[in-house]
């Protein structure tokens, strides 16, 4: 109780992972709304004292506005958006920040990487007690208005708090129409130079630490009691559980020959079902170069109202589009920057007739 009444810290240590492998560490000095100073790792002795926040980086998250069904619990969180998702639900990290007439406000992080950053803070003698997304350290803009914020690496936009937008210099300079007709307060730098109240902004990294341990007290004899009798209810219910699972044996290993093929062997079925899973992995990882390609293409068309796709083809391990116009068209650099964003490869274009353009990306191995 004396926990929830203690008031959060105003003072943080703010530190942000490397934008690149060869990067170094970021940290910025919060206290009251004001960044007090910034700088790569480390930073002054006195400031590792301070408690410190993990900020995720706004290209590496996922922000949901979805409508929630009433009592919804946290582990049913991801069957919200599990048509968007390309990976299993417990390979993500998601986190509630606000609820609000029916509809969940959601961020979706990768589990794995949150908890690499969180390691690695550990190993810099860092004490992670609070979490936010960049997004989030923006303060809320005036009402029909825009807060821009304008980096090396992205351009991240807050035009309410539930409305996000992160443009990455991939896209072009032209932002959708929609964000471009509102006026922007624009800042510039590694941080921004105003800052939401924090002390205020709900956490990103709730459930990402163990619980504390706590002290179990004595028991009386009437406790002891209480704990025999669940001994021995857990013991007949592990019998019944334990005779069940033998009745279903044969029943798995019909499922495992349905997916395998027939097998000799345990380990031949291991290293079928190595197989099956590596070919499910390879076919989503296809799949995610296909909706980043069409993204990146949806963006680019919405520049170019002169050109239109006429068809499209998924033949193997390549994607090609037919293009009807009579627009500027990119040069190759910009269909390979695209390619690349994408981690696909583009292949070439062929101007088969006036007006006309197909392109050919590869996408990578056939599953």
């Amino acid at each position: 109780m004396f926990e929830r009444l203690r008031a959060k810290p105003r003072e943080w240590l703010l530190v942000r992972p490397p934008a690149t492998a060869e990067g170094r560490w970021q940290w910025l000095h919060y206290s009251a709304q004001q960044a007090c100073a910034s700088g790569t790792w480390p930073p002054p002795s006195a400031l590792l004292q301070l408690p410190g926040a993990l900020i995720i980086p706004a290209l590496d998250c996922s922000h949901f506005c979805l409508p929630a069904p009433p009592g919804l619990k946290r582990h049913e969180w991801p069957q919200l958006f599990e048509e968007y998702a390309q990976q299993p639900a417990e390979a993500l990290l998601v986190s509630c920040l606000s609820r609000e007439a029916g509809q969940l406000e959601l961020l979706v992080m990768q589990r794995q990487q949150v908890q690499q950053w969180l390691a690695e803070c550990a190993a810099l003698g860092l004490q992670i007690i609070h979490g936010w997304a960049e997004l989030q350290l923006l303060p809320p803009p005036e009402a029909g208005q825009v807060v821009e914020w304008r980096r090396a690496q992205v351009r991240c936009l807050k035009a309410h708090s539930r409305q996000w937008l992160v443009w990455p210099p991939v896209l072009g300079e032209r932002l959708p129409q929609a964000w471009r007709d509102l006026p922007a307060e624009t800042l510039e730098g590694d941080w921004p130079s105003r800052l939401a109240r924090l002390e205020q902004v709900p956490s990103v990294l709730e459930g990402t630490r163990p619980a504390r341990p706590q002290r179990a007290p004595l028991m009386s004899g009437m406790q002891r009691r209480l704990l025999l009798g669940c001994v021995v209810l857990a013991a007949c219910w592990s019998a019944l559980y334990l005779g069940q699972s033998l009745r279903q044996i044969e029943g798995w290993k019909a499922q495992v020959r349905a997916v395998t093929g027939p097998v000799n062997s345990p380990q031949q079925a291991r290293a079928a079902l190595a197989r099956v899973q590596a070919e499910a992995s390879d076919w989503q990882v296809r799949q995610q170069k296909i909706v980043a390609l069409e993204q990146a293409f949806s963006a680019w068309l919405q520049q170019q109202p002169g050109w239109s796709v006429v068809r499209i083809e998924l033949d193997d391990s390549h994607w090609r589009l037919a293009l009807r116009g009579n627009g500027p068209q990119p040069l190759p650099a910009e269909w390979q920057a695209m390619a690349q964003a994408a981690g696909a490869q583009w292949l070439d274009e062929a101007q088969s007739a006036a007006g006309q353009l197909h392109l050919t990306f590869e996408l990578g191995e056939q599953p």
